[in-house]
């Protein structure tokens, strides 16, 4: 019971950093903002009350609670401008009073040629970012999850690094007779340890709050969330994912964020929406995702889980 304690204690925090704010600084280490995993993206990052899928570990520990059996799975990003992104994540259940889960985020960036202020040839240099995390999660009552993710991250271009280590704390409440979930979360809430140079950036601080409903006569489920990143408006994000047969599913969402990609561009209509396809072929899930920047253009997700 005392690291459900700690979870209360963390929100109550989590709310004081958000009246008293932050000061003013660079916001740094922006892969975070990054969406993971085919299954959440296809419903637009809409994923926040969704629990027992491995990817909780990044949209809200709470998530993991519900695990039953040692789950992996890896997720591929292939990014604009021929970056590269991944996910690994394992949980594993029944350690102590909840579930255990670790995952690794990374952003590879690419080489890069290099040279002086004459232009003259230095030859190349490379670029990445990486997070870790390590997430613990249970019910500390009935019909309520409860989770807390501790992350080690790092950014690194050439021969220059910067540090930071931050905190996620999530809840979700559940409502079995209405299949229905409520979620909120606080996420990326810490500090850099270590700067490139000499100013330390501010994490990518991130508020969120959502629900899931399966409905009664329709093989649906719908989910929205609410988010806000630090000196950022609130945003909304509206998924849904259709069960097709007891193999295939449909995936489809929309991001409101989309409207700040717009270049003037009848692609622009597109800029936020995704839609993703989910594949079980025997205790194996196969994920796809294809998210739209409009005119930018497109994000291809995809992910393998399974249990071992």
């Amino acid at each position: 019971m005392k690291f459900f304690k700690l979870v209360y204690i963390l929100l109550l925090l989590s709310s004081v950093v958000t009246a008293a704010g932050y000061s003013p600084g660079t916001v740094g280490f922006q892969f975070l903002r990054t969406q993971v995993g085919a299954r959440p993206s296809g419903m637009a990052g809409a994923f926040l009350a969704i629990p027992n899928d491995v990817h909780s570990i990044y949209y809200n520990p709470a998530g993991i609670a519900t695990f039953t059996k040692r789950t992996g799975s890896f997720s591929y990003l292939d990014h604009l401008l021929d970056l590269n992104s991944g996910f690994i994540g394992v949980v594993q259940p029944n350690l102590g009073p909840g579930n255990l889960g670790v995952g690794v985020l990374y952003m590879d960036y690419g080489n890069f040629k290099k040279t002086d202020v004459d232009g003259n040839d230095l030859g190349t240099f490379s670029a990445g970012s990486i997070a870790i995390a390590g997430a613990y999660a249970g019910q500390p009552m009935k019909n309520l999850l409860a989770g807390v993710s501790v992350k080690y991250i790092r950014a690194s271009i050439d021969n220059f690094s910067a540090d930071a280590v931050a905190v996620d704390v999530g809840g979700i409440y559940v409502i079995p007779s209405k299949a229905l979930t409520f979620a909120a979360g606080v996420f990326n809430l810490g500090q850099a340890t270590s700067a490139f140079v000499e100013r330390k950036d501010d994490l990518p601080l991130n508020f969120r709050v959502g629900f899931a409903k399966k409905l009664e006569h329709l093989p649906l489920m719908i989910a929205f969330n609410l988010y806000k990143f630090k000196e950022e408006d609130w945003h909304g994000a509206l998924g849904g994912e259709f069960i097709l047969s007891d193999n295939l599913l449909l995936r489809l969402g929309y991001d409101n964020i989309g409207k700040e990609m717009h270049v003037d561009s009848s692609k622009d209509r597109f800029a936020g929406a995704s839609i993703g396809l989910g594949v079980l072929w025997s205790t194996i899930k196969i994920d796809y995702a294809f998210s739209s920047y409009g005119e930018i253009g497109a994000l291809n997700r995809f992910t393998v889980t399974g249990q071992f």
